[in-house]
């Protein structure tokens, strides 16, 4: 199995910059590894909801764990650590430490410079040997055929993403020729002006405010790889969307707290110094082509066996024992498939007969002497005929079930008004228009959404036990 370690400075990094490509591993079977050197503490917030988070950075933290969590899950990461933590540094003689997120300014040429005072366990505070001590105990930990992180300039110049680029280069010098190759995100200069262009298409519908310049550092390396990440979309608008405090994402597009509006790019780049090669269309094909093996050291067997997640799966692949793998083409299993299915149902028939019996209800009201009828249930009804569907569209990731789901219901409810099915059944299912409405809006909510909506385009993969039979 392929494994590619992601190195990012803070959550929310890994979803706008690299989801795509870290979604369409993962569909095809790949180990994707997330390493964030942060928590984000020092993050703006939007919006009222959150605003009580602003400045309480433990409590920013721990919110921006969970959004991380539930990012990583809609991308279909295989396992995701924070730089420092224990899991990491087992084994190694290094004691678990915390970085926190430095913070940034804006320099005069519009671009992100470290700020004037920082946290003394900001990740700038310590020194890039310091950084690469802890990164390198990751890379001997999860053993990957591929690291990736940013390029020189940061992306846009933020002092934490600098100081991952510098002490993951520190980290790979001191692996030697076994250290495993690097790419390096980064996006093409004509790539970012497009991507904040006002003009495109479906802009103006955002409401975000147009740039009025690109903050983007331009790469500094070739693009050695040119992912089309467009088939995973859905899963990548969904990871950004997890990281509501720092992001809001409008259709196609997307705006950080400073409301600046950009296009969420379809197509990310990869770049490595001095390349020279043809530009490579898929990371796994680079990954593969240019594996090498890290030579074992002292301590990284122990790490390696403590370590609950990748690790584990590649000592297991030496010694003949169980593994976790993705199942072939990230599909489902007949198991899961007829567990999705009956869940599918179960909830379908619930919707059906409580939508069934509450459509109905309405109030009339007298406007001005003219009685207007507010038919209430069937808001009701409908509501949670939506939300049921989204249910099954988020649970499931498929577009089958949500047609199936919306069939059910359908059927149901001509089932239940037919005479003599039930005693009374006239007055479940009637001419009038409400009854109308709610026989055949399941079948359009599940058209609408099945045809529409992100998260049916990308598949999380499956995980299955497979016994490795090449061990002694």
């Amino acid at each position: 199995m392929t494994t590619v370690l992601f190195i990012h400075a803070h959550p929310d990094d890994e979803s706008i910059m690299t989801g795509g490509t870290m979604a369409s591993l993962a569909a095809r079977g790949a180990s994707v590894v997330l390493l964030t050197a942060t928590r984000g503490e020092g993050g703006e917030v939007i919006g009222e909801t959150h605003a009580h988070l602003f400045g309480d950075r433990p409590g920013l933290a721990e919110h921006r764990e969970h959004e991380l969590a539930e990012a990583t899950s809609a991308l279909g990461v295989s396992d995701s650590y924070f730089l420092g933590e224990e899991r990491t540094v087992a084994g190694t003689g290094l004691p678990p430490r915390r970085f926190e997120d430095s913070g940034m300014e804006w320099g005069a040429d519009g671009h992100a410079v470290a700020p004037a005072h920082m946290p003394p366990e900001a990740l700038c505070s310590a020194t890039v040997a310091e950084v690469a001590d802890y990164v390198g105990a990751a890379i001997r930990a999860v053993r990957p055929d591929l690291v990736v992180t940013y390029g020189p300039g940061g992306g846009y110049g933020h002092p934490d993403h600098v100081r991952c680029h510098e002490a993951t280069h520190e980290a790979l010098r001191r692996l030697g020729a076994g250290a495993p190759p690097v790419v390096h995100t980064e996006v093409p200069a004509q790539v970012s002006a497009d991507a904040f262009d006002p003009q495109a298409p479906g802009f103006d519908l955002t409401g975000f405010s147009a740039a009025t310049k690109v903050p983007s550092v331009a790469s500094a390396y070739p693009v050695a790889v040119e992912q089309d990440v467009s088939e995973f979309l859905g899963a990548k608008a969904m990871a950004m969307a997890a990281h509501a405090t720092q992001i809001t994402v409008a259709g196609e597009f997307f705006a950080l707290s400073n409301d600046v509006g950009q296009k969420i790019l379809d197509t990310e780049h990869f770049t490595v110094p001095d390349y020279a090669g043809p530009v490579v269309h898929d990371l796994l094909e680079y990954a593969q082509e240019h594996r090498r093996e890290i030579p074992a050291e002292s301590g990284s067997a122990e790490v390696a066996a403590t370590h609950g997640g990748i690790s584990g799966a590649h000592e297991g692949a030496s010694a003949g024992t169980s593994q976790e793998v993705p199942e072939d083409s990230g599909r489902k299993s007949v198991g899961r498939w007829v567990a999705d299915t009956l869940h599918t149902v179960l909830v379908a028939v619930l919707v059906c007969v409580l939508g069934t019996l509450q459509h109905l209800n309405a109030s009339a009201l007298n406007l001005n002497g003219q009685a207007v009828i507010v038919p209430w249930g069937l808001a009701l009804a409908v509501a949670m005929l939506i939300a049921s569907t989204w249910h099954v569209a988020v649970s499931h990731r498929s577009t089958l079930l949500v047609v199936v789901h919306g069939v059910v219901i359908s059927i149901g409810s001509f089932i239940l008004g037919q005479r003599g099915f039930l005693p009374g059944q006239d007055l479940l299912i009637t001419n009038f228009y409400r009854s109308v409405v709610w026989l055949f809006a399941p079948m359009v909510i599940a058209g609408i959404m099945a045809f529409t909506l992100p998260s049916l385009k990308s598949q999380p993969p499956v995980v299955r036990k497979e016994k490795n039979e090449t061990g002694s």
